[in-house]
């Protein structure tokens, strides 16, 4: 997904920060993008390198090209523009807001906070071949991909006509020993079976028609891109509903969990899903809803989508097309 401006844009910025850890100071925004190994990126730069990005998308807008995406496509398209491509990946996204008392007079403002892994499979779906097959009988590591783990995160606001305007960012590439420590809907993240046809009880697939090109760069295909399909689940979701007062800005905790699969099988492929708990809602415990896009070789993406509902008491998951008791 990167473009030469990304690349120049990007490779600007990297050389200015360096990636150099900001001093951390006791604002969370500092306190996010500095953390657990992250390193504080130039927030204007990224915002500026994702709109020359975008600009192919809308040359004739009066608004910036970004200006009406969600925080959390958002973040994906930053990590996809700026990190070199990889094939077979699995994404974890991770999402919260904190409502924080705006200027007199004006309405409380939601602070959205974002992190958003990518994880390298292919050494991993490598060495499950090898141990199937054997090692003559499968391709060198370059031809499953190589590159780091890496995690992003962004803290976004609306501003003047700006759905996520990013107020911080952070880097961190993330280490073969710590990759295997991390969970992604409750299984291991570099597993190469997938979470998610198990994760809840879905129903069947159905087909949901067209993909809207959107804000996005025209990338022809048979699978839609990461951040289309994450626009597609939660593109709508600025914030989260709380029936806590507007508070002083703090860190909040995660209410949305997504997982995105990309190429993990044999044939070209993406499954995403996302679990979002903490409902004010005293019969859903969660609402879980997955996309998927599979390669027919027409040259269009095709879409399927479902949706399940884990319920609050009584059985874990309503039954297929039904609500919680």
């Amino acid at each position: 997904m990167k473009t030469p401006a990304a690349i120049a844009l990007f490779s600007g910025m990297a050389v200015m920060t360096g990636l150099a850890p900001c001093p951390v100071h006791a604002d969370p925004s500092a306190q996010f993008v500095n953390a657990g190994g992250y390193a504080a990126v130039e927030a204007d730069r990224l915002w500026d390198a994702i709109n020359e990005a975008l600009s192919e998308a809308s040359p004739q807008s009066a608004l910036l090209p970004a200006a009406d995406i969600g925080p959390m496509p958002l973040a994906v398209f930053a990590l996809d523009m700026s990190e070199p491509g990889l094939e077979r990946v699995r994404y974890r996204i991770r999402y919260g807001t904190n409502w924080i008392d705006a200027p007199p007079s004006a309405a409380p403002l939601p602070i959205s906070y974002i992190e958003v892994v990518r994880f390298n499979l292919g050494p991993a779906i490598r060495d499950d071949l090898i141990g199937t097959l054997g090692d003559e009988h499968v391709a060198g590591e370059e031809e499953f991909g190589v590159g780091p783990h890496v995690g992003w995160r962004l803290m976004t606001r609306p501003i003047m006509g700006n759905r996520a305007m990013i107020m911080a960012a952070g880097r961190m590439e993330i280490g073969a020993t710590a990759a295997q420590g991390e969970a992604c809907l409750g299984s291991p993240c570099l597993d190469v079976r997938s979470p998610i046809e198990t994760a809840a009880a879905w129903g069947e697939l159905e087909h949901a028609g067209a993909v809207s090109r959107g804000p996005w760069p025209d990338r022809s295909g048979n699978v839609v891109a990461p951040a289309v399909a994450t626009d597609l689940l939660l593109g709508e979701i600025d914030d989260i509903e709380t029936d806590m007062a507007p508070s002083e800005p703090k860190i909040p905790d995660w209410a949305i969990e997504a997982v995105i699969d990309v190429n993990l099988g044999q044939d070209e492929g993406l499954d995403a899903v996302y679990r979002w708990d903490g409902l004010l809602d005293g019969s859903v415990a969660a609402i879980w809803e997955r996309l998927a896009s599979f390669s027919t070789g027409s040259g269009e993406p095709t879409m399927f989508r479902a949706r399940a509902y884990e319920c609050a008491r009584g059985p874990e998951f309503a039954p297929p097309g039904e609500f919680c008791p």
